[in-house]
């Protein structure tokens, strides 16, 4: 059973929060402004537990970007999270046997680093995708937890490979931002790909098996042990705005009314709508976000015609879609399909 995160209650490693003042820092940004700023004691980041909430993150991060003056800032944040910076997780990646086994061992137990996203893992020809999709809403601190989760993974690929690999396309689900032009040296001159279904990084197959020189099995089963025990101590339940995500995108073309969803869920209409609204959302916010990624998905990767793909997304007449996407994505849904 997939786990999602619980924002009220997960916790992220402090090394997090460390990183991101000593990059505030390096802009200009004191760290006694900065924790000021967002609300913090200095106390918060002594906890002997090693690990910070994520509300109190989540402000930090918002503070840094009020202040820093710094559009790239995920990207810059993204890079400097090392192995190190992901604890016990970041050490059994490096014990690992080859970047397969790292991969599947971090896709199993990354629920421990208290990640904003659902990670999935799949194979499209010749290529690994790592794709990512919002676990809780972000609002403002979308791009920006996007930007620091992808720069973050290309980094640690390229440590553990000892070198940039070469190939990589890399995917984000928000429109290109006026620092597009600073994405792909961040990702070593890759192909990165703006308004797309999902946040995702695609590596070549053929580096899966790039045997790690730091391999230590005895090493790599203390990690897990440590994971599992991590796991059984957080509070990282599976969240109902997952359960609605996967259920509305079981159903294309046929999706329920909150009234219908909420059964399905096996819960009352009006415990859905108090959970979503405690989650930052409402129903129809959620329908229109699996909408928008659906109707990316069927532009970009199929050929079928703009009034089938309305019908699939449970609008009866194509120019109520048209409306529909153009509010979503400011775009008509023509200019997202590739050139044939």
């Amino acid at each position: 059973m997939r786990r999602s995160l619980d924002a009220g209650s997960a916790q992220l490693p402090l090394a997090y929060a460390e990183a991101l003042l000593a990059l505030a820092e390096e802009l200009g940004v004191p760290r006694e402004c900065l924790l000021t700023a967002a609300g913090l004691r200095a106390e918060a980041l002594a906890s002997v537990s090693g690990r910070l909430g994520f509300a109190d993150f989540y402000r930090l991060a918002s503070a840094a970007l009020q202040l820093c003056d710094e559009p790239a800032l995920g990207l810059l944040f993204g890079q400097r999270l090392n192995l190190s910076s992901h604890g016990i997780l970041g050490y059994a990646v490096l014990a690992s046997a080859d970047l397969g086994t790292a991969i599947r061992f971090a896709l199993r137990y990354y629920r421990v680093l208290g990640l904003a996203f659902d990670l999935e893992v799949r194979e499209e020809g010749d290529y690994l995708v790592l794709s990512a999709v919002e676990g809780v809403p972000l609002a403002s601190l979308a791009r920006f937890a996007a930007e620091s989760l992808l720069s973050s993974l290309y980094a640690i690929a390229c440590f553990l490979l000892g070198e940039p690999p070469q190939g990589v396309q890399v995917g984000f689900a928000h429109a290109a931002p006026d620092h597009a032009a600073r994405y792909a040296p961040a990702f070593g001159g890759a192909d990165v790909a703006f308004a797309q279904a999902e946040h995702c990084l695609r590596l070549p197959l053929h580096y899966l098996q790039r045997p790690m020189a730091l391999a230590n099995p005895a090493a790599l089963r203390m990690c897990q042990e440590q994971c599992e025990a991590l796991l059984a101590t957080l509070d990282l339940g599976e969240g109902l705005l997952t359960r609605l995500r996967r259920l509305l995108l079981a159903r294309p073309g046929e999706f329920p009314d909150l009234e219908s969803a909420a059964k399905a869920l096996h819960i009352s209409g009006r415990s859905l709508r108090r959970h979503l609204a405690a989650s930052g959302t409402r129903y129809q916010a959620v329908l229109d976000d699996v909408r928008r990624r659906l109707a990316l998905q069927y532009l970009t990767t199929t050929q079928l015609p703009l009034q089938e793909i309305a019908g699939l997304l449970g609008f009866s007449d194509p120019s109520n879609f048209r409306r529909a996407f153009r509010n979503w994505t400011g775009r008509t849904p023509g200019s997202y399909r590739p050139p044939r």
